[in-house]
């Protein structure tokens, strides 16, 4: 693909420690259109753009925090909501590098305390949604038991008595339920926490600093405030007890990280390629192992959403290219439409 070519201001920044306001200055002129974009919708939140690992646009926008007049800057942690899930599959997929599991078991391999027909679903079938358990959001009530301090397994122990949507293996139906039970599986064959987990083999390898699980009970720097925008105008997002969506939605992350996390994939530094090329490996409406994958004649594509109360965010990978497109909101409506259209301008600016 013809790149558009990088001048010379922006190269040197590149070349230069990170300084955010000569950044934001650089980056502005550069790329206008990208800015005024988001400038246009009011956004609050974080973007990066990024081609072969060196970010070409990375600026805040809004406040972490209206109350209290605290502007977003780019160490500011957003939740990622279900972007989550790629980083519990990256879990199963090192714990089977380790010979500890197969995606290829049963859940009754690894979990006794489970109803009878969710023994024979496969762990590949909870990574691709294709075990027929409900979705989370689908349960009655529960928008009310999510801000009771549950555990993981108080949260799954809600969801036993549900019917299947579907026979295993047979129907793709998004399940952020699979996602709960697959860190319970991690943490059963690891005999560790799903954080600690995620911390020694993924976040601390790659370089992950500011990434971890969410709990409104710790004190975490620079964390976002959630809000939603409705016909009254912005107000704070309701209560969620985060560690009741464990492995599917809790976890947090900055825009940096992300680009840490999309770089690792090109290394080797986590899993092989081989591994690499299961977890991108689509089966039922183009579902791999937490990405959702599109692959063309004109287009290579890996990306995922993610949203919980108050926030939103994207990852849009395309590796042929080397772009990754990172947005990060703390205001869900904020970037619903925008995981269309920003890419498409990305895509055109940087072809031209």
């Amino acid at each position: 693909m013809k790149m558009k070519p990088i001048k010379l201001v922006a190269f040197l920044f590149l070349l230069t420690p990170f300084n955010a306001g000569a950044q934001h200055q650089d980056n502005e002129i550069d790329y206008p259109k990208f800015d005024q974009y988001f400038h246009d919708s009011k956004f609050s939140g974080n973007v990066l753009v990024a081609v072969h690992g060196k970010p070409i646009f990375r600026k805040s926008y809004g406040y972490a925090n209206l109350e209290l007049n605290v502007s977003n800057t780019l160490e500011t942690k957003f939740r990622i909501g279900s972007i989550t899930k790629q980083f519990t599959a990256m879990a199963i997929m090192i714990l089977q590098v380790q010979g500890k599991l197969s995606v290829r078991d049963e859940m009754g391999d690894h979990l006794s305390d489970i109803p009878e027909e969710w023994k024979g679903i496969t762990i590949h079938q909870l990574l691709t949604h294709t075990s027929g358990l409900m979705h989370s959001w689908a349960l009655k009530g529960f928008r009310k038991t999510m801000m009771l301090h549950n555990s993981i397994q108080q949260t799954i122990d809600r969801f036993k008595g549900q019917p299947l949507v579907g026979k295993p293996g047979e129907k793709f139906a998004y399940s952020g339920v699979g996602y709960f039970v697959l860190s319970d599986i991690i943490q059963k064959v690891s005999g560790k926490s799903y954080e600690a987990f995620l911390k020694e083999e993924v976040f601390d390898k790659i370089g992950m600093k500011n990434t971890g699980c969410d709990n409104p009970l710790k004190l975490i720097q620079n964390k976002a405030s959630g809000y939603i925008t409705n016909s009254s105008g912005v107000s704070n997002a309701g209560y969620i007890y985060i560690p009741i969506l464990t492995g599917g939605g809790n976890l947090y992350s900055t825009v940096d990280d992300l680009l840490k996390w999309d770089q690792s994939f090109y290394g080797n530094k986590l899993v092989s390629k081989e591994t690499k090329k299961m977890i991108f490996m689509p089966e039922l409406k183009n579902y791999g192992y937490g990405w959702i994958i599109l692959e063309t004649e004109k287009v290579y594509r890996m990306y995922h959403s993610g949203g919980v109360p108050g926030f939103g965010a994207f990852i849009d990978r395309y590796p042929n290219k080397g772009v990754v497109i990172i947005i990060m909101s703390n205001n869900i409506q904020a970037t619903a439409k925008k995981r269309v259209s920003f890419p498409k301008l990305v895509l055109k600016e940087l072809a031209e």
